[in-house]
């Protein structure tokens, strides 16, 4: 009985033979499907998550100062010079810094180790220091690539505990 079936539906399957080649048509020229069909009847086709784009950028690295401050730059005092060459040491990488709050560049000490050995891609090193007339104590919070080149910086207030 079985085999019956079989050779009825092989015989009489032309429904489905003309539905498989109909969808091996449309596979070989999809071009062809598109002009049949109006203008009118397009609906919205869904599309896959592999058509689908989110035209979403990268997000960009942080941009590097462009007039990085060197101990070459131009119109630094000879006084600076000297604080540079005495801050520097094999363990010592010294970064200038532009202070708003004393209005001068400021020689900071960084220890390399610090910088190197941290698994942050922007290192935080905070430096307290007055301004030159003595007074006024506050700190600098530059933030450090692993190039050492500041990408940020912040100043804040100093209080000490009396404790």
């Amino acid at each position: 009985m079985l085999l019956s079936i079989i050779k009825n539906i092989v015989n009489q399957g032309t429904p489905m033979k003309q539905h498989i080649q109909k969808d091996e048509k449309s596979r070989q020229d999809p071009t062809k499907q598109e002009k049949t069909k109006s203008t009118n009847d397009k609906k919205p086709e869904s599309k896959s998550i592999e058509k689908f784009e989110l035209d979403v950028p990268p997000v960009p690295e942080a941009p590097k100062k462009k007039d990085k401050l060197t101990a070459n730059s131009p119109g630094l005092s000879t006084d600076l010079l000297e604080k540079i060459k005495k801050l520097k040491s094999k363990d010592n990488k010294v970064v200038l810094v532009n202070c708003e709050r004393c209005a001068g560049v400021i020689p900071v000490p960084i220890p390399k180790k610090i910088v190197l050995k941290s698994k942050l891609p922007v290192v935080p090193v905070s430096f307290i220091h007055k301004n030159p007339m003595g007074k006024d104590q506050h700190c600098i919070t530059v933030h450090l690539d692993h190039d050492f080149d500041i990408r940020r910086q912040r100043i804040s207030d100093v209080v000490i505990s009396l404790d």
